[in-house]
């Protein structure tokens, strides 16, 4: 088995992934959102894939060491204890580079473990946020976003010199990247936890209770008035800031029509109307 052997299956995993999301997407989402979609899914499932391949990996190599080991066992004893690390270690860094999954795994990982803590809530904020100009945007999202990064920073900052102190060395392999990595899974751990509790519970009680339409019904009636209370409260408030609107439009449309060279009507990045005084001017000149 070599690298060349997986490429039919990431191919395969990409198909899925991007049935998956053109199928369930709708139709107004942006390319980018489908694209980082695509990828994301795609490499969770990846790495769903690549575990059964690298553990019958490591059960072959388990079982073809212990077949040399049991073939030489009477003759070299004495020797063999005493070079028992050096051979461990030689042979772990072997296993590794004839690992045809080790890379494909380092790969997958580090760019989910990116997606995870960066891209994805970045974009989910720039998404959400209220703000009218692309770079605003991003602006708002990355400033809500790194105050969680931040944290979790610290926190890493703080575990690293922590194991740097115990084991007295600092060393990119033994103490930064484990960190990164325990941080990651327990994220990731914590947040399957979450998900799985969620659907143990409510996947069986929503089976429950379509199990009786009448109830059911009664049930989804009760949601109905509470749903038509809100959505008349928000007409209401809708209805107050249209007119809002339309006095501002009528006074700036007063003022322009009487000739005032303090006010002006200026079109802005949306295609909107804005209203505009010298002093505005002058503070963003």
């Amino acid at each position: 088995m070599n690298v060349g052997t997986l490429l039919p299956l990431a191919i395969l995993l990409l198909l899925v992934s991007t049935w998956f999301v053109l199928y369930y997407a709708k139709r107004k989402t942006p390319i980018f959102i489908i694209l980082l979609s695509i990828i994301s899914f795609g490499l969770g499932s990846a790495a769903v894939a690549l575990l059964p391949i690298d553990l019958s990996y490591a059960a072959s190599l388990s079982d073809a060491a212990a077949d040399n080991d049991n073939g030489g066992e009477n003759d070299n004893n004495d020797a063999q204890q005493n070079n028992n690390q050096d051979g461990d270690q030689n042979n772990n860094n072997n296993n590794l580079d004839n690992n045809p999954t080790y890379i494909p795994w380092k790969i997958t990982y580090w760019t989910t473990f990116l997606l995870a803590w960066l891209i994805l809530p970045i974009t989910r904020e720039t998404l959400l946020s209220g703000h009218f100009t692309l770079l605003q945007r991003i602006r708002n999202g990355f400033t809500k976003s790194i105050k969680a990064i931040l944290l979790m920073s610290v926190c890493g900052f703080i575990a690293v010199i922590a194991m740097a102190i115990h084991l007295k060395s600092v060393h990119l392999v033994t103490i930064v990247l484990p960190v990164l990595m325990a941080l990651g899974n327990t994220y990731g751990l914590v947040l399957v936890s979450l998900l799985l509790g969620n659907g143990l519970v409510n996947v069986p009680k929503r089976f429950w209770r379509e199990a009786c339409p009448a109830n059911e019904l009664r049930r989804i009636r009760m949601i109905a008035c509470g749903v038509e209370e809100e959505l008349f409260d928000s007409i209401m408030a809708l209805e107050d800031v249209e007119d809002k609107i339309e006095e501002v439009c009528a006074t700036a449309v007063n003022l322009r029509e009487s000739g005032d060279e303090n006010v002006t009507m200026m079109e802005n990045e949306e295609g909107g109307v804005s209203l505009g005084t010298a002093t505005s001017r002058r503070r963003r000149g």
